[in-house]
């Protein structure tokens, strides 16, 4: 009886130390970035605070329009549309794991403009003004971008191309959206330090920050994931993903990524049967390859574009 007791008291504390981790992983998170940048958020970052504070500047000296849609699951989801004259087409952009549009693409909105495409910004799922409760890993999300590609099509016209683009989860999100039924107004994906799934990251993660072997524990979290979120992370894959898609990608990773492993594009990338591309980034960390090889990347999106919007 002693042993039964043991037992049962293990059980629950595995639960619930488990339930604690899955609470830091997956839900949401209140205040956030501020003005998309806080300096005392990662250190990688303050080398190129300057350049991320004028590129938020810049972005909000533009007249965006706020809008919004629905998601599949009643969720009100909250964009800024930047709007260029004559535009050829239009780029919808997802920011990562708790961050923020403004922050991981301060750059990005103005070389869109000046590539002549206008500029959707996302706040992802249960991120900034959208509504949300937990954070996805790009399960749920990638059916957002499908609404978001909706929006585009009814707003600019039935005829509009449509950049699809995301850094780190939200490079995930889209990669994940590639499998679904995407209209043909979809002409490409642009892929920043995208990861392969959610369980990948996670046990990354644990074993690095935690030291955990989290893989014991991840049939827990799928079942609190399918508990309290309606959804499952077991087998969700973006390399599944693109091996069933006809949209071209275009990859970035650093190749000094201490965060997401650059083997993980690498992964994608061979993975991928649509025309795709890679251009990796020497010693440039999580999503900074823009920050180590300006022209390089700009020169990589601009050649992508031009091949695909014709």
């Amino acid at each position: 009886m002693i042993a039964f007791y043991i037992i049962v008291v293990a059980v629950l504390i595995i639960l619930a130390v488990t339930l604690y981790f899955f609470s830091i992983a997956f839900v949401r998170r209140q205040g956030g970035i501020q003005d998309g940048f806080e300096s005392t958020e990662s250190k990688f970052l303050a080398p190129h605070k300057n350049e991320i504070i004028k590129g938020i500047e810049y972005i909000k000296s533009l007249d965006g329009e706020e809008c919004t849609v629905t998601s599949f699951d009643g969720l009100r989801l909250y964009g800024r549309f930047y709007k260029k004259d004559n535009a050829r087409g239009t780029a919808i952009i997802f920011h990562g794991y708790r961050s923020d549009a403004r922050r991981d693409f301060c750059c990005a909105v103005k070389m869109y403009g000046d590539l002549g495409l206008n500029v959707l910004l996302v706040d992802q799922r249960s991120h900034g003004k959208s509504e949300g409760r937990l954070i996805t890993f790009g399960v749920k999300e990638r059916y957002d971008v499908l609404e978001w590609v909706k929006f585009v099509i009814e707003t600019q016209g039935e005829n509009e191309p449509i950049l699809l683009g995301g850094m780190s989860m939200g490079a995930t999100t889209v990669l994940l959206s590639s499998a679904l039924d995407l209209p043909s107004n979809v002409k490409g994906i642009v892929a920043d330090s995208g990861f392969t799934s959610p369980i990948d990251i996670i046990k990354k993660v644990g074993r690095e920050k935690f030291n955990i072997d989290a893989s014991i524990v991840m049939p827990i979290f799928d079942l609190y994931c399918r508990i309290f979120g309606g959804f499952r992370i077991k087998g969700i894959s973006t390399v599944n993903a693109v091996k069933n898609t006809k949209i071209p990608i275009l990859y970035f990773h650093g190749l000094g990524d201490n965060f997401v492993p650059c083997e993980m594009c690498r992964e994608n990338y061979d993975a991928t049967v649509s025309a795709k591309g890679i251009h990796l980034i020497e010693g440039a960390d999580h999503g900074l390859g823009y920050f180590f090889d300006t022209e390089g990347v700009e020169g990589a999106i601009k050649r992508f574009i031009d091949a695909n919007f014709n």
